[in-house]
């Protein structure tokens, strides 16, 4: 796992926002301290939801380089409320997406988003990660906008 050094009272706030939704609460609890320790802001949540309510009850600004992981193993009762909410709201569509895939169980997901099948690799994950918030950082501040 990479290693990355301590923040410190007052030190800015590290680059990129991770919420990760996974029901297991041992590897979601796992793949939130990998992300915490690379140096990513992490929140979680159990379910689709969590997710929802997580949005609704979001306040300020989500960073632009924003990552969403969705546990994808159980078919959940309020995954096309989220799935519609990934394609229409004006947070959770502009997220990069991944989606930490078990079984092939029928769900859609957006077209950016990208498949990991469990079990996975966390230095795989954690450089697919990476990727996706590079990808988003650039999206938000393209030379375009200058």
């Amino acid at each position: 796992m990479s290693t990355t050094e301590v923040r410190t009272p007052g030190s800015p706030l590290p680059p990129g926002f991770a919420l990760v939704m996974e029901s297991d609460a041992d590897l979601r609890a796992t793949i939130c301290n990998a992300l915490t320790l690379d140096g990513y802001r992490v929140e979680e949540a159990r379910d689709c939801a969590g997710v929802l309510a997580w949005r609704t009850r979001a306040e300020g600004d989500v960073p632009d380089d924003f990552l969403l992981a969705l546990g994808a193993g159980e078919v959940d009762a309020d995954w096309e409320a989220l799935r519609v909410a990934l394609d229409e709201d004006a947070v959770l569509s502009r997220a990069a997406v991944i989606v930490l895939l078990t079984i092939r169980n029928g769900l859609t997901f957006p077209a950016r988003a990208r498949i990991v099948q469990k079990p996975f690799d966390m230095e795989r994950l954690l450089a697919l990660v990476g990727s996706d918030m590079a990808s988003c950082a650039g999206r938000a501040h393209s030379p375009a906008d200058d």
